[in-house]
């Protein structure tokens, strides 16, 4: 009886994990050729079909090699990135954008560091912070935003602005596990530990 309380308690913390666990996304950009509508060169699940657009706008398009750093889009245009999510009724959700980047140089009329912005339906409301870490003796930085949107929504749309040159783009979100998840999941560890007790 105990093996068996004990097996059912691992197919419960399972099964809530593996839900938990099928809520996240990757998606990352290292922009290995001149094409404005790449796929992307890492993603998670398999099958996730998250869409890209580059808008140069004058910026002077893309380059194999700049400054040590390979793939680079000179940017004083947009990139639009549509991530599709799971379309599950949870109450936010997190995105990570990390983004490697350097000053463009090319258009007075833009500022010289990456504007990033999302939207969605529905969105209630969003927080943002980032966190800048330049790459010493070079002229790149990691930018890393830290952005929550309420509530859940089907598909999120990030738009990148700037005057810039963009290196990498990467992408993870995070939805909310419903509080059914989250409570198979109490209910698996306090199980667990009944049966430890007993022991």
């Amino acid at each position: 009886m105990k093996k068996f309380v004990g097996f059912l308690c691992f197919l419960v913390i399972l099964t809530a994990g593996s839900a938990a666990l099928a809520n996240t996304t990757t998606q990352i950009w290292y922009f290995g050729a001149d094409d404005v509508m790449p796929v992307p060169d890492v993603v998670n699940p398999v099958g996730h079909t998250p869409k890209l657009r580059v808008d140069p706008g004058s910026g002077t398009g893309w380059h194999p090699t700049v400054d040590g750093r390979t793939g680079v889009w000179s940017l004083s245009g947009e990139i639009d990135v549509v991530i599709p999510n799971y379309e599950f009724p949870n109450p936010y959700k997190d995105i990570t954008i990390s983004l490697i980047w350097a000053p463009g140089g090319v258009d007075d009329f833009m500022p010289d560091q990456p504007l990033v912005g999302v939207s969605a339906i529905p969105m209630d409301s969003m927080t943002m912070s980032v966190v800048n870490d330049p790459f010493e003796g070079t002229i790149w930085t990691q930018s890393i935003y830290s952005i929550r949107i309420w509530p859940n929504p089907p598909r999120e749309w990030i738009a990148i602005k700037g005057d810039i040159l963009v290196d990498q783009l990467d992408i993870k979100t995070t939805c909310v596990p419903e509080p059914a998840t989250m409570g198979l999941l109490s209910l698996g560890g306090l199980a667990l530990l009944r049966v430890r007790r007993k022991h």
